[in-house]
């Protein structure tokens, strides 16, 4: 066989194989790989975003344990001795007691020189672990955040709404509440007069005949 002879089975050949699809089914062929490929392209983009969520989110949540972390460890070291210290709270109220008891024995001032000493040297020590003592003086404006009213009184000394009179100290440790002070607070002065007043001054007396 001649070179003329093999080039023209070659052409044949070729036409053989490329006879099998048209020009149109060989586009479509195209269009289906291309949309194939974008397809894969976008389960990936999908799945770089979803693992970039994750991701994100893992990050946030490993900063916010830190956060909460640090902030148990912060307050174990302000607060660690708040049970102790209320504790103490009802030794300093007892020597109060005491004072107020033996304030009233004329032979007593040995005795409460050496009690106000021991509450004075036990406030100090307090005040240095953070301890303060919450203003109810009368007069002060009641705070539900700090005050505890446990009675309303009248009085036309102070304005309504204020503390009148303090019942039992209250007390907070750096930022924190350990008790309230419980206060008696001023209300209006009922000038309303009694059922009694009333009759005295509309009835008429009886008339003797």
């Amino acid at each position: 066989m001649n070179t003329e002879d093999r080039e023209e089975n070659k052409d044949e050949s070729e036409i053989e194989v490329n006879g099998n699809h048209t020009p149109e089914e060989a586009e479509d062929s195209g269009q289906e790989s291309e949309s194939s490929e974008i397809s894969e392209i976008k389960e990936e983009e999908n799945e770089v975003e979803e693992l970039s969520k994750k991701y994100l989110r893992l990050a946030a949540d490993f900063e916010n344990y830190k956060k909460r972390m640090s902030k148990e460890r912060t307050d174990s070291v302000a607060y660690g001795n708040e049970e102790l210290i209320k504790e103490l709270l009802n030794v300093l109220d007892n020597l109060q007691r005491a004072l107020e008891h033996t304030e009233q024995q004329d032979d007593a001032k040995p005795i409460i020189d050496g009690v106000k000493l021991v509450q004075k040297q036990f406030l100090s020590s307090l005040e240095k672990f953070g301890v303060q003592a919450i203003d109810a003086s009368k007069g002060k404006e009641f705070d539900p955040k700090l005050h505890q009213a446990i009675e309303h009184a009248e009085s036309s000394e102070i304005a309504p709404g204020l503390v009148l009179s303090e019942m039992l100290p209250g007390y907070t440790l750096k930022d924190r509440l350990l008790r309230p002070a419980l206060v008696v607070v001023s209300k209006d002065v009922d000038e309303t007069p009694s059922d009694q007043e009333n009759v005295s001054i509309f009835s008429k007396p009886d008339n003797d005949t």
